[in-house]
C-alpha cells in the first residue's frame, strides 16, 4: 500500500511541474515578444522625436542661411534612425532633394575615406604608419627638410609640417583631375616646420596619400576607391569621379548670394572632390562606428577602424587633437569626432560620438554655411544631456603663476603659404592680439568684429596652459595653450589644433605693417614735392651758376621708385580683380610677368643710392635736403625688404 502511495504522489508530482513548465514555456514567447514591442515603441517614440527636433532645427536654418537644399542622415545603435531631404536640388528646375538620390559635394569629409584605403594598405602590410612616405615615392621624393621624414602618421593628422596652398590647385579638366598624380610635384607646398609639431590643415598632404593608394592598388583613384571602400558598404550612388548619371543627380551649387556656381575640378582629389547621398554616408558612419563592418562586410578590421577615432596628436591633454583625418570635438563634455566640408557651392559635416554609437551627417548646396556647430550642441544638449554633464579633469585656475612676457604679440593663422607669392593674400587678414595685465591674457581680433577673450593660467607646474575667464556665452570649459621652442614662444593653439596661429616677428605685425606702408606713402609725396620744389628753385639757374641748388636728379630717381612700386601694386589689384577667378587653376603669365617691375624698381633704388652717395659732398645742395633725402632713400629700401617679405620679389609661385 504504501509503495502504491508513493507511486501516486510522484505521478502527480510529476503532471503538476509539466503543467507548470508548459506554462511557463509559453509566458517565456509571450514575455519577450511583449518586450520587443515595448522596445520598438520606444524606439519608435525616439525617432519620432528626433524627427520632429531635426525638422525643427533645419526650418529655421535653411531660412536664416538661404539654403536651397540639404539632405540629413543619423545613426544610432547600429541602424539608420533618420535620412530626409529638404528643399530643392536645382532652383532651376525645382527638383526635390532625395537623401537617397541626390549627390551633394562633401569636400573636406573626402579625407576619412582617403584615411581608411591607406589603412586598408597599413593592415595589409604594405605601408607603416611610422614610415618615410619618401620610401613609397616613385618619380620624385619630397625635399629633404629639417633631417625629419613625414610619415603616414603626420600626413593622416595633417602634422606634415606643409604650408598652405590655395592657387593653382584646382584642374581645368575631369581628365587632368584624374591625373592629378603627374602634377603634384609641381604644386607640392614647400614645409615650414619639422613633421609632427603643428598642426595645418593640407589637402595637398592628402592627395600625396592618394598617389601612394594607386600606385599599390594599380587603378586611379577613384577606381580604387570604390573597388575597396564603396562597393563593400553598399555606397552605390558615391564617387570621386562622377558619370553622366551621377551627374545629372548631383545637386546644383550655390553661393552664399544665391548665384549658381560652377563644378569645379581639384588637383587634391583624395582631399576635395567626393560626392555622395546622405543614405550612402549613413552607412559609412554605422561602418565607421560598427569597428569598420557593416553586415556581413568590412572594411578595416576593428583595430584600425578605431584608431582612426582615437587621439593621435595634440599640443597639450587640455587641448581637443587629432584622430587620423577626423579633429576632435568636446560638445557637453561628449567627446566627438568631426568633419567639415566646404567647396565653392556645397558645405558638409559628418559627427560621430563614438561613446553613444551615434553619428550624424549632412550636406547642402550652398557655400559657406557656419552653424554645424550649432547643430552638434544642439543634438548632444537635447538627446545627451543627463551622460554628459560632466567635464575633462583640469587642474584649478591659479592666482599665483606667473604670466610670461614673452606670449605678447601678433599671431596669424597658421594654413598659410610662407615661401611663395600667395603668402600676399593674408597681409589684411585677421591677426590676434596676445596682450596681458597683471593675472589675466586678453587675445583681441584686428580685423574682425569679435570681442575680446580672457584667460587666466592655470596652476604652477601644467605649462603654459590657460583657461577661458570670462562668460560671454561660450563654452565654458576652453582652454588656450602657448607653445615654445628654443627661443620662446612660438605659437598658440585656442580650443582645439585647427586653432593654431604662428607668433609673429615683430616687423610682421599687422599695425607695424599699416606703418611701413605709411611711411612708403610718406616718401612718396615727399619725393614729388622735392621735384615740384627742386624745379622751382632751379628754375633760370644755368648749370655752371654758383649758387644754393636743389637735388632734382635724385628726387626725379626717388620719385620715379616709387612710381613703380605703386604701378605694380595697382597691376596686381586689377589682375586680380578681373583675373583672379583663374588663378585657382593657372596664374596666367601676363600676371607673372608683373614682378619684373619690383625688381626693376630695385636696380633704379640702387642707382639712387649711387646717386645719393656721390653727391653728399657737394657744396651746392642744402645738408638739410641731403638728410631728407638719405631719410627717404632709407624708407624705399625697408619697402624693398617689405616686398621681399611677402613674396613679392622675384617669381615665387
Amino acid at each position: 500500500m504504501r509503495s502504491i502511495f508513493v507511486l501516486k504522489i510522484t505521478m502527480i508530482s510529476l503532471l503538476f511541474f509539466s503543467a507548470v513548465s508548459a506554462l511557463y514555456e509559453g509566458a517565456v514567447p509571450a514575455f519577450a515578444a511583449t518586450n520587443r514591442a515595448v522596445q520598438q515603441r520606444r524606439a519608435d517614440d525616439a525617432r519620432r522625436e528626433f524627427s520632429s527636433f531635426i525638422d525643427g532645427f533645419f526650418a529655421g536654418t535653411r531660412r536664416d542661411w538661404n539654403i536651397p537644399g540639404m539632405a540629413f542622415a543619423a545613426v544610432a545603435n547600429g541602424e539608420v534612425i533618420y535620412l530626409k531631404g529638404y528643399g530643392t536640388a536645382d532652383m532651376k528646375s525645382g527638383t526635390p532633394v532625395s537623401a537617397d538620390a541626390t549627390l551633394f559635394r562633401v569636400g573636406g569629409i573626402s579625407t576619412a575615406i582617403t584615411a581608411a584605403a591607406l589603412l586598408q594598405l597599413a593592415e595589409s602590410g604594405r605601408v607603416g604608419l611610422d614610415e618615410d612616405v619618401n620610401i613609397f615615392l616613385r618619380r620624385w621624393k619630397l625635399p629633404a627638410a629639417f633631417g625629419v621624414p613625414v610619415t603616414f602618421r603626420n600626413i593622416l593628422t595633417h602634422t606634415g609640417g606643409f604650408d598652405g596652398k590655395e592657387l593653382e590647385i584646382n584642374a581645368p579638366t575631369s581628365a587632368d583631375e584624374r591625373n592629378y598624380g603627374l602634377r603634384l610635384q609641381k604644386i607640392m607646398p614647400a614645409r615650414y616646420t619639422p613633421p609632427g609639431r603643428y598642426y595645418s590643415y593640407s589637402r595637398m598632404g592628402y592627395a600625396l596619400l592618394g598617389s601612394i593608394i594607386e600606385r599599390y592598388s594599380r587603378q586611379n583613384f577613384p577606381a580604387a576607391v570604390n573597388k575597396h571602400i564603396f562597393q563593400p558598404l553598399g555606397m552605390k550612388n558615391s564617387t570621386f569621379s562622377p558619370d553622366a548619371d551621377q551627374m545629372s543627380r548631383l545637386a546644383a551649387g550655390y553661393d552664399s548670394e544665391g548665384a549658381p556656381v560652377g563644378y569645379d575640378y581639384f588637383y587634391d582629389m583624395p582631399a576635395s572632390s567626393m560626392s555622395s547621398t546622405a543614405s550612402d554616408m549613413g552607412r559609412f558612419m554605422l561602418a565607421q562606428l560598427g569597428e569598420g563592418a557593416l553586415g556581413r562586410n568590412r572594411i578595416l578590421s576593428p583595430m584600425y577602424a578605431n584608431s582612426m577615432l582615437r587621439r593621435h596628436f595634440s599640443p597639450h591633454p587640455l587641448i581637443e587633437g587629432t584622430g587620423l583625418a577626423y579633429r576632435e570635438k568636446f560638445v557637453g563634455g561628449l567627446r566627438t569626432l568631426q568633419l567639415s566640408g566646404g567647396i565653392p557651392g556645397y558645405s558638409s559635416f559628418m559627427m560621430l560620438i563614438p561613446e553613444k554609437n551615434f553619428g550624424l551627417f549632412f550636406a547642402a548646396n550652398a557655400s559657406g554655411l557656419e552653424f554645424s556647430s550649432d547643430l552638434a550642441k544642439a543634438v548632444v544638449d537635447r538627446f545627451f544631456a543627463p551622460q554628459s554633464e560632466r567635464s575633462r579633469e583640469a587642474p584649478p585656475v591659479s592666482q599665483t603663476t606667473p604670466i610670461p612676457p614673452d606670449i605678447a604679440g601678433f599671431y596669424r593663422h597658421n594654413g598659410i603659404s610662407r615661401h611663395t607669392a600667395e603668402k600676399v593674400m593674408y597681409l589684411m587678414r585677421d591677426q590676434l592680439k596676445v596682450s596681458s595685465s597683471g593675472d589675466i591674457v586678453t587675445i583681441s581680433h584686428t580685423r574682425d568684429d569679435k570681442p575680446a577673450t580672457h584667460w587666466a593660467p592655470l596652476s604652477a607646474g601644467s605649462g603654459d596652459i590657460y583657461r577661458r575667464a570670462d562668460g560671454n556665452g561660450e563654452p565654458a570649459e576652453e582652454y588656450a595653450f602657448f607653445e615654445r621652442g628654443e627661443d620662446g614662444v612660438t605659437a598658440l593653439v585656442i580650443g582645439d589644433v585647427s586653432s593654431t596661429y604662428d607668433k609673429l616677428p615683430i616687423y610682421e605685425g599687422y599695425y607695424r605693417q599699416m606703418i611701413i606702408m605709411l611711411c612708403f606713402a610718406s616718401a612718396t609725396v615727399v619725393s614729388l614735392l622735392g621735384v615740384v620744389a627742386g624745379v622751382a628753385v632751379n628754375k633760370g639757374k644755368l648749370p655752371w651758376e654758383k649758387g644754393l641748388r636743389s637735388a632734382t636728379e635724385l628726387w626725379s630717381i626717388s620719385l620715379l621708385f616709387c612710381g613703380i612700386q605703386i604701378s605694380f601694386i595697382a597691376c596686381l589689384l586689377a589682375s586680380i580683380y578681373y583675373l583672379g577667378g583663374e588663378f585657382k587653376i593657372f596664374v596666367p603669365y601676363q600676371v607673372k610677368a608683373l614682378f619684373t617691375i619690383p625688381l626693376a624698381g630695385c636696380l633704379l633704388l640702387a642707382w639712387f643710392w649711387f646717386r645719393l652717395l656721390e653727391n653728399l659732398l657737394k657744396p651746392d645742395y642744402h645738408w638739410a635736403e641731403k638728410l631728407l633725402l638719405v631719410t627717404v632713400a632709407a624708407l624705399e629700401t625697408c619697402y624693398i625688404f617689405y616686398l621681399a617679405n611677402w613674396r613679392l620679389l622675384g617669381f615665387m609661385f
